[in-house]
């Protein structure tokens, strides 16, 4: 079907929009008690709440969200669109009658057998750490910590001297911004199970230079804004730093653990973000996980709280780096059994990630509880009675490819079972994960989040390929279905095509890669067409989706940004190539110490070649790359070091240079820095080799992938005499922006396809529209209308 241009923007903007037409391609349980739970779904009149009885395998009431807008509306007495109303922080009642909520910034309880809403006081906060008892619960306050009774009201200090550059349980600065802007800031911090000790940290970034940012178009005046931006990096002889202590609540006495220092690593998280410590049943050792500086050497430390002495249990090293998760954005994958003092463990010493038991007292290695050519994904929930571990396995389905993942419970002794092996990529949600964070811009605590029963006997599991919609049932324990919850429904485009699994060789003709082939929009037979490649050049994850629409992410991610550019009439290629996550060590390290390598451009174009030999539509003379943030990165090295193949590249917030990225990213992926060393990663070390089309797009208020990289790879370019055209966003963070996304679009219209693009406007995004949401849900609607 031939389509102009004007017909093709307005398919690009459309498809933007993908996954919002598609209705419960994904639904995130919150459980009431061990057999009960509720989850939020589209309905034909709106959002909706269904309270499902997993026991009788019913739904028992499904709840119209409009009810609870009409009665706020009526109080205060302004209208109120249920589909724009946040409620936040919801929590049913036992018997599903009464939701108590926050809206606007006040507490209510609505009760829909008596369609009553009531204001409440203010008993529970997302942000705050609850005790055991329930009693009381610790917040950040500033840069301190207090503890307040959950029944008066009343707070009282627990640590009175913390300083910005010295906080008490948050993250460093760095990543305590990003959790700001969400409304988060819960205490990096762990109660004792008899409410006596608290777990904690100071982080001290006093030492730590700063890597300000220029605001050069503030909001309000004309002078430039300079942000302070502390950052570690990895020419830096010290960087930020953890003092491990335990705070005794009755008093607020501190003991430090008599430990050095723990460095920041991974995603700058701290232990109790990564999920690396936790209390032993007595509550007279907490432990935690040292990575050490490199994370080539891990430890776990136990703490004796009362005395401060502390002693390794057991260390792990590699000639790589020790992972503790498939990836970096995840918990670690390790679970303590405090009832007899044990811990699964999660280690690639086999050469895939499996899971091992370890003895606390000793330190000793009990066994492995997994094993086989398959890696473990996630680990959901230890039963310690039952001796059992829930968990997602990925590659356990030989007849699929590495990637897809399934429920299997794996006894402590080694005995694997998988529990639903149906076609396609089974999502069980475990709380606080990568996959459920974006559901805070909805009102929703990701640590209320569980495809799991709090008991393990239930759990529920949305299921698709990438060529499907998905369908979530709820199993019990063995995997039998006891109800089918939700078929995702959904008008999708005309001429829609869903996309191509792929299966190439690398370009070592031996390791297989995987990927999705878009077809172009109006695609028909016998015409030649472009084909972009949409990248990720990171070592950290893998860029391929291996569903559809099933995520919890706004607006579709990779899928839908693919769908986005096929509406220029191009075909769309996403591939996983070698040095890149959620493989076996051998593949994710095949980048360690060359992360200009990771995913690897050679087995792109490997597989470009081999795609175009079965298909003679791919214009192998029209080949465009774009990605952003580590694709951005890869992007910018595919011009400057693939310009003959790659003819056309667009690149955003690239963190150009590794050096200026965070400390730990650096030392992880491309090792100890020595400036020989770092230069062979630096995009800008290649500029002579640019020679085709590159378009550079940046926010300067980037603080992760800060500009400086871009300039510094801007003026090398310069220096070699090269074009390159640069799109500034000055009031942009890490992000596009929609005006960014339009000028890619035009971008390749103009020099991939040697067309001249149609009037147009900055792409509306659904992430846009989410932040206009959230922003419009931080203050009463009566104050906003004054």
């Amino acid at each position: 079907m031939a389509l102009n241009w004007e017909q093709r923007a307005q398919a690009a903007q459309t498809s933007l929009f993908l996954k919002e037409t598609i209705d419960n391609g994904a639904i995130f349980p919150v459980w009431i008690d061990e057999s009960h739970f509720w989850y939020e779904r589209v309905g034909a009149n709106g959002p909706e709440y269904v309270i499902v009885d997993a026991a009788a395998g019913e739904n028992l009431a499904t709840l119209a969200r409009e009810r609870v807008a009409n009665a706020l509306s009526a109080m205060l007495e302004t209208p109120i669109d249920a589909k724009e109303l946040i409620v936040s922080n919801p929590r049913f009642d036992l018997d599903g009658t009464t939701l108590a909520f926050s809206a606007y910034g006040e507490a209510y309880a609505y009760d829909w057998s008596a369609q009553a809403l009531t204001t409440t006081d203010r008993k529970a906060d997302a942000n705050w750490l609850a005790s055991p008892d329930g009693a009381s619960a610790l917040l950040v306050a500033g840069d301190d910590l207090r503890l307040r009774d959950l029944s008066t009201g009343d707070e009282r200090a627990l640590t009175t001297d913390g300083t910005p550059e010295y906080a008490y349980a948050v993250p460093p600065v760095a990543l305590r911004k990003l959790n700001q802007v969400r409304g988060v800031e819960v205490p990096e911090a762990l109660w004792s199970p008899d409410g006596q000790w608290i777990l904690t940290l100071q982080t001290d970034e006093r030492h730590v230079p700063d890597l300000s940012l220029a605001e050069y178009a503030p909001v309000s005046g004309v002078r430039p804004v300079i942000h302070s931006n502390r950052t570690s990096l990895p020419e830096d002889p010290k960087v930020t730093e953890f003092r491990m202590i335990a705070i005794e609540v009755a008093t607020g006495r501190q003991v430090e653990a008599r430990y050095p220092r723990l460095g920041a690593v991974r995603m700058n998280a701290t232990v109790f973000g990564a999920g690396m410590a936790w209390w032993s049943a007595d509550s007279r050792t907490g432990y935690f996980v040292d990575i050490e500086r490199g994370e080539q050497k891990v430890h776990v430390v136990a703490f004796d709280v009362a005395t401060g002495s502390t002693r390794t249990v057991f260390s792990e090293e590699s000639a790589s780096y020790v992972e503790v998760s498939v990836n970096v954005y995840t918990k670690a994958l390790i679970a303590p059994l405090p009832a007899t003092n044990e811990l699964v463990w999660y280690s690639e010493r086999s050469g895939r990630g499996h899971l091992y038991l370890y003895d606390l007292a000793t330190g000793s290695l009990r066994g492995a509880i997994t094993q086989g050519d398959w890696q473990v994904r996630d680990v959901l929930r230890i039963d310690p009675v039952r001796r059992e571990v829930f968990l997602l396995a990925a590659g356990i389905a030989g007849a699929e490819n590495p990637y897809v993942t399934k429920p299997c419970v794996a006894s402590l002794d080694g005995c694997v079972r998988v529990l639903s092996d149906m076609p396609g990529d089974h999502a069980v949600w475990r709380p606080g994960s990568i996959a459920t964070m974006m559901k805070v811009m909805e009102g929703m605590d990701p640590e209320t989040i569980s495809g799991l029963s709090p008991t393990g006997d239930y759990f529920v599991e949305t299921v698709s390929t990438v060529a499907d919609l998905p369908r979530t049932w709820l199993r019990d324990r063995d995997g039998k279905e006891i109800l089918l919850l939700e078929t995702a429904k959904g008008a999708l485009p005309e001429c829609w095509h869903f996309p191509e699994p792929v299966e190439c060789l690398a370009a070592d003709g031996v390791t297989k890669t995987y990927g999705l082939l878009f077809k172009p929009l109006g695609y028909e037979s016998g015409t030649r067409y472009p084909l972009i490649d949409l990248i990720y050049g990171g070592p950290q994850v893998h860029n391929v989706p291996h569903s559809s629409f099933a995520s919890g992410d706004i607006g579709g991610g990779t899928y839908v940004d693919a769908v986005h550019l096929a509406s220029l009439g191009a075909y769309v290629l996403i591939l996983d190539g070698r040095g890149t996550a959620n493989r076996e060590q051998d593949f994710r390290t095949a980048s360690y110490r060359a992360a200009h390598t990771a995913s690897n451009l050679e087995d792109h174009v490997a597989a470009i070649r081999q795609l175009a030999q079965h298909n003679d539509q791919i214009d192998l003379d029209r080949v465009g790359i774009t990605g952003f943030s580590g694709g951005g990165y890869m992007t910018a090295h595919a011009a400057l070091r693939f310009g003959d193949f790659f003819k056309v590249a667009v690149a955003g917030g690239g963190n150009y240079d590794q050096a200026l990225f965070w400390h730990s990213w650096g030392e992880r992926y491309h090792g100890a820095y020595d400036a020989e060393h770092y230069a062979a990663q630096a995009a800008k070390t290649y500029a002579e080799g640019l020679t085709g089309k590159l378009m550079l797009v940046h926010g300067m208020l980037d603080h992760g992938c800060h500009p400086a990289g871009l300039f510094q790879l801007v003026q090398s370019l310069i220096d070699a005499d090269k074009d390159v055209d640069l799109v500034l966003l000055p009031r942009g963070g890490h992000d596009w922006l929609g005006y960014g996304m339009r000028r890619r679009w035009a971008y390749f219209v103009s020099h991939l396809f040697g067309e001249t693009p149609p009037a147009m406007k900055a792409f509306d995004r659904p992430i846009d529209r989410m932040l206009k949401r959230f922003a419009a849900n931080a203050t009463s609607p009566r104050e906003s209308a004054q």
